[in-house]
């Protein structure tokens, strides 16, 4: 691969190589250095992520297949990667991803899960490695001296500077991070008229059907722009075109089906077959009986569409080979349901990668006619990659590090007293470091989850981790697997809780609580500086969260999802002197209700009417000025929270809490 990265153009002029001009040379030394230090720096990013268990779902899908396939089993079925009708699915039928399979001899070579993570870190750093060796290329063609020298800086700063490709290495792991180098040096070879070109399609295609469509436009750029590679593009068009038809014809998209992500686009009423089952020819004729549906979708999600291409140096779309290969990947990402793929993300990769390619060549051109503008542009395009990412970059952390280090120390004792062999029940945003088993599934929201084994562990967090299942769900099967259920606790600390269950032989299944279920005090999250502690001795319907002196909280975070509307919430608790009852909007933090108990005698239950009818937007921030970016909202409803307060001098107990909707005026409810 060294080779592959240094060689120069097979097109040069004889004696090019040492004809290159001095300032070049020392910029693509440098260039190396820099890009080394970044996959360095990505490495470490990595290893923090898995030390903190910050891997969700997706790492799950494809580490469960790869842990399988190392241990012989050739021919691996998801048990997370599934569908309602099926429990476990093969995974080559969860989008055409064979490129797991050889990737399994390196699992012992070096048998650690990171190693997973690695690997792709190193194909993105491969990937700029031999971008910046094709912009140093042709800047060397268009210009000389320091000209040449600046214009491979600029490339330089726009590969490193893009904030989206930290994000890309950040969620998880995807198999377009192992394409996305042999699709750059598929373009490379292709505009240098290399006949090595060819040994790049397999391993493109190996990725899977989103990577098909690198092959797809790649082909019609180098059909375009590639006079000596027009039949060479026609043939790729033709292979990417003829792979993904071969996926969907041998359902090897039964996990990710068109329908789902195009669906819409295929009605009057847009978005009523978002999750319709269709077939390829029906979505076809039906999205192109509404073409209008396409001109809504790229509207209504410009601002991801400029958030993609403006820290790639966006002039790069211009290029002719380049362009159409963009084009597709904002297609396809973009027109796919809802802002899940056209966020910028790791489905977006080659843009980050190849655009600032495109974009040194059309400065290159500029700079020959007009050497001064293009200096001009070349600055004010590394003054905006710089804005993308000081506005992005830091953010990296918050967005994907969301384990605290309390909560990493409890998850990983935990993982050292499971057994290999254990069926693993998880919360989404901590699930990908359990997943090296034959059975592990996903905590995500109501509904059900499989059991198929005798022995299962559940691991749930109620405070960490990127989360898709509810506070009040999560809480509510803490209370369900240590009452009704009784599981053995195995641990709880720092926001997780650890439950080991041996299931009847005739459950199968398990339903997960809802949204908005009654709620144990005692599972419920305490924040950092609150008073209360959890005390769970003696029978579980007498645990509860005590308080343990000192004003503050003694409970918060029990909260649910709910509509906007009026509600009643119910507060089983005991106190010896006043204590402040409080209810927040957490959309809006907003205060909803405040009631103080003056105390009670004994064990009491008070019932406290809020008015939630105002719907507050939760805040998600989208950047400032024009470093903008629209991302995937949070789960519909407002969240509404129940906090005890207490000024110290009263001994608090706080034992459950429920919310139900008001009907017929004040004072007539049922409270769930």
């Amino acid at each position: 691969m060294t080779q592959i990265i240094a060689e120069a153009s097979p097109h040069a002029a004889p004696g090019a190589a040492r004809a290159r001009p001095e300032p070049l040379r020392r910029v693509r030394r440098i260039g190396y250095a820099v890009l080394a230090l970044q996959f360095a720096g990505f490495a470490m990013w990595s290893l923090t992520l898995y030390d903190h268990f910050a891997l969700t779902f997706d790492f799950a899908v494809y580490h469960q297949a790869w842990y399988l396939i190392a241990h012989g089993d050739l021919n691996p079925a998801s048990s997370i990667a599934r569908l309602p009708t099926v429990a476990r699915l093969p995974f080559w039928q969860n989008d055409g991803e064979f490129a797991v399979w050889p990737l399994a001899p390196f699992y012992w070579i070096w048998p650690h899960d990171v190693l997973l993570l690695w690997l792709q870190d190193a194909g993105v750093a491969v990937a700029e490695a031999v971008a910046f060796t094709w912009l140093c290329e042709i800047a060397g063609r268009h210009r000389q001296g320091r000209a040449a020298a600046w214009l491979g800086v600029t490339g330089l700063v726009l590969l490193i500077a893009n904030p989206w490709i930290w994000w890309a290495i950040s969620f998880d792991f995807h198999e377009e991070t192992l394409a996305i180098p042999f699709a750059v040096l598929l373009a490379r070879d292709l505009a240098n008229g290399s006949r090595r070109a060819w040994a790049w399609v397999v391993p493109i295609l190996a990725a899977g059907a989103p990577s098909a469509t690198y092959v797809i436009g790649i082909g019609l750029g180098s059909a375009l722009a590639l006079r000596r590679a027009r039949t060479a593009g026609i043939l790729l068009m033709l292979a990417g075109t003829c792979y993904s038809v071969l996926i969907v014809l041998i359902h090897a998209d039964v996990g990710v089906p068109l329908a789902r992500h195009y669906g819409y686009l295929a009605t009057s009423t847009i978005g009523a077959y978002a999750g319709a089952k269709l077939t390829t020819g029906s979505l076809v004729q039906g999205i192109a009986s509404h073409p209008l549906n396409i001109a809504r979708a790229l509207w209504a999600k410009r601002i991801d569409i400029i958030a993609n291409l403006a820290p790639a140096g966006l002039l790069g779309i211009g290029w002719v080979e380049v362009l159409p290969l963009v084009a597709v990947v904002l297609l396809a990402n973009t027109l796919s349901f809802g802002l899940r793929f056209a966020e910028p993300l790791f489905q977006s990769l080659p843009i980050y990668v190849l655009v600032p390619v495109g974009t040194i060549t059309i400065l290159g051109r500029l700079s020959q006619r007009h050497a001064k503008l293009a200096s001009v542009v070349a600055v004010l395009l590394v003054a905006q990659a710089a804005g993308w990412m000081a506005n992005w970059g830091p953010r990296t952390q918050w967005q994907w590090l969301r384990v605290p280090d309390g909560a990493a120390a409890t998850l990983a004792r935990i993982e050292t007293q499971i057994p290999s062999s254990a069926e693993v029940i998880a919360s989404q945003g901590v699930v990908g470091r359990f997943s090296g088993r034959i059975a592990v599934h996903e905590l995500a929201g109501p509904g059900t989850t499989p059991i198929t084994s005798r022995t299962v562990w559940f691991v749930i967090g109620t405070a960490a981790g990127n989360e898709l299942q509810s506070t009040a769900s999560a809480i509510g099967l803490i209370g369900k697997l240590a009452g009704p259920l009784h599981a053995t606790l195995v641990t709880h600390a720092n926001g997780i809780w650890a439950f080991r269950w041996h299931p009847p032989a005739t459950v199968h299944t398990m339903s997960i609580p809802g949204n908005s279920v009654p709620l144990p005090a005692w599972a419920a999250p305490v924040a950092p500086g609150a008073t209360g502690h959890p005390v769970l001795t003696g029978p579980v319907s007498t645990w509860h969260l005590a308080s343990a002196g000192g004003s503050g909280y003694v409970a918060d975070e029990l909260a649910w999802q709910e509509p906007a509307a009026r509600y009643q919430v119910r507060l089983t608790l005991s106190a010896t002197a006043a204590v402040t009852v409080e209810v927040w909007n957490d959309n809006g933090d907003v205060l909803l209700a405040r009631r103080t108990i003056p105390g009670t005698s004994g064990i009491e239950s008070v019932i406290i009417p809020v008015d939630a009818a105002s719907a507050y937007h939760a805040i998600l921030y989208s950047g400032w000025g024009p470093f903008r970016a629209d991302f995937a909202p949070p789960s519909p409803g407002q969240r509404l929270e129940v906090r005890v307060w207490s000024s110290g001098t009263s001994q608090v107990n706080v034992y459950r809490a429920a919310i139900a909707q008001a009907r017929g005026g004040a004072g007539q409810s049922t409270v769930k």
